[in-house]
């Protein structure tokens, strides 16, 4: 009987793992490819509005021309003619490659180029530009060296700041943690649904309001109502650090 029992069981398995080969083998691998732009028009700013794909920018000091790096993966007829990018009087845009496609992009712009817009599913990396406004609905956004305002949000991702040296960051995010480190001590607005908030900040004078509803705090910068500076941090669930760095 026990034998039976176990010959059956694994006729059971092998037919639920014959049937999932089945299924997966109906799914067509998707094509890809790659190229590269140089740019002859000036680029004075970026505008992402991107559908599938990360999307990289770096500033470069001393930049010649603009180069755009761009990685695509599509279906069969889906194959995107010709460039996915343009030039609107001086903003470069990062465009999707329409249905069943996606395309990521690496970008070279001067250093302290502003880049704005959105991305619906893909991380951004930003480092070396200028002021920076942009979201993904579910991806990363790491910066590194702004040197502008920071607004950045992510509905699920983890946002990470080094090295911030503008006049304000407000960095939100419905899951994920918030870690930034500033240069210079500037104004901070950080909210987290779900996620710790980690912060490294010069050392100054702030006005420090912190609210967590599961997760302890821990504030070490020197705290003053009348403070020239404020951090407004929130989270439902996660810790609160700030350090003096």
């Amino acid at each position: 009987m026990r034998r039976t029992v176990r010959l059956l069981s694994a006729l059971v398995v092998t037919g639920t793992a014959v049937a999932g080969l089945s299924a997966c083998d109906g799914l067509t691998p998707g094509k890809t490819f790659e190229d590269d732009a140089t740019l002859g028009e000036k680029v004075t700013s970026v505008r992402v509005d991107n559908n599938s794909g990360g999307v990289r920018v770096h500033g470069r000091a001393g930049l010649g021309k603009v180069t755009v790096h761009r990685e695509v993966e599509y279906r069969d007829g889906h194959k995107p003619e010709g460039a996915t990018h343009r030039i609107e009087n001086g903003t470069l845009v990062l465009a999707d490659c329409g249905d069943e496609c996606s395309v990521s992009y690496t970008v070279d712009v001067p250093a302290g180029t502003p880049v704005t817009g959105e991305n619906s599913s893909g991380e951004i990396r930003l480092s070396d530009v200028g002021a920076v406004k942009v979201t993904t609905s579910s991806g990363a956004i790491d910066l590194d060296g702004v040197g502008g305002d920071v607004t950045v949000g992510s509905s699920s991702g983890r946002i990470t700041g080094r090295g911030l040296k503008g006049g304000a960051i407000r960095a939100t995010t419905s899951s994920g943690e918030i870690a930034l480190t500033a240069a210079v001590p500037q104004d901070v607005t950080a909210k987290s649904s779900s996620g710790r908030l980690v912060l490294t900040m010069p050392d100054a004078r702030y006005r420090v309001s912190a609210e967590t509803t599961s997760g302890g705090k821990d504030i070490g910068v020197s705290q003053d109502p009348a403070g020239k500076y404020r951090l407004d941090l929130t989270t439902t669930s996660g810790e609160i650090k700030v350090e003096r760095g």
